[in-house]
């Protein structure tokens, strides 16, 4: 047993510097020797195919949006994940929708008062990234963090079972089949009302908006998830 355990090892590092020697080979003989073309591609170009007004924007929702939908599918699958660990079928009790009236008297008033005042802007703010990704630092993965926070503070001050967490859950794979089918029918298909900067940019603004949406709903579910079946 030793043995095999110890020959298994050894057979993993010969992989491990096989590949990095081919991916060394490949690189060191096939890339291309950019110069400034390629920096004034960035810097110039990229507005007028893509509508985007910084670079990120252009590579993340159009020359590399294969990579978003990965992203968005790897959250996808941690959601799950998550949802098939938390005990759902076990603990199916454990979770009821609830609308309870708002009981101050368990929480902080200091926490009460400070999250009244910064609530509406962080929700502002999370709105802001995702809107104004494609010209400002930024997009859809960001604001739906912030998003996610500002409901995730909200249960820490109104501690309720008023989520509905299964329409919530709905609405997440739902999203991600948008995310999915918009690129594809926009910039794959080429299906688009006119090839102009404003087209562009309205692909860009419902991108965010949606991926924005996704991470918010995802992230949420993730907390709320292990708070309704494991927390409590």
């Amino acid at each position: 047993m030793p043995q095999t355990s110890r020959l298994f090892h050894i057979v993993r590092i010969a992989f491990a510097v096989i590949g990095a020697a081919v991916v060394l080979f490949l690189f060191l003989n096939h890339s291309e020797q950019l110069d400034t073309p390629l920096m004034d591609y960035f810097t110039a170009d990229f507005l007028a195919q893509t509508g985007a007004q910084n670079s990120v924007a252009a590579i993340y929702l159009n020359y590399r949006v294969f990579d978003t939908l990965f992203e968005a599918l790897m959250l996808m699958v941690s959601v799950m994940e998550v949802i098939n660990v938390s005990w759902a079928n076990k603990h199916a009790e454990q979770y009821k929708f609830e609308k309870d009236d708002f009981n101050r008297k368990n929480n902080s008033e200091i926490v009460i008062r400070m999250v009244g005042i910064i609530y509406p802007f962080v929700l502002l703010i999370g709105l802001y990234i995702i809107i104004n990704g494609h010209v400002s630092p930024g997009g859809g993965f960001q604001g739906g963090a912030v998003l996610a926070t500002a409901l995730i503070t909200r249960y820490l001050v109104y501690p309720n079972f008023d989520l509905d967490l299964h329409t919530l859950e709905k609405l997440e794979k739902f999203l991600f089949l948008s995310i999915v089918m918009t690129p594809v029918l926009y910039v794959f298909m080429q299906i688009q009302p006119a090839d102009t900067t404003l087209s562009h940019q309205i692909y860009m603004v419902a991108m965010n908006s949606l991926i924005g949406l996704k991470v918010f709903s995802g992230l949420s579910i993730i907390f709320y998830r292990f708070v309704f079946y494991e927390g409590r």
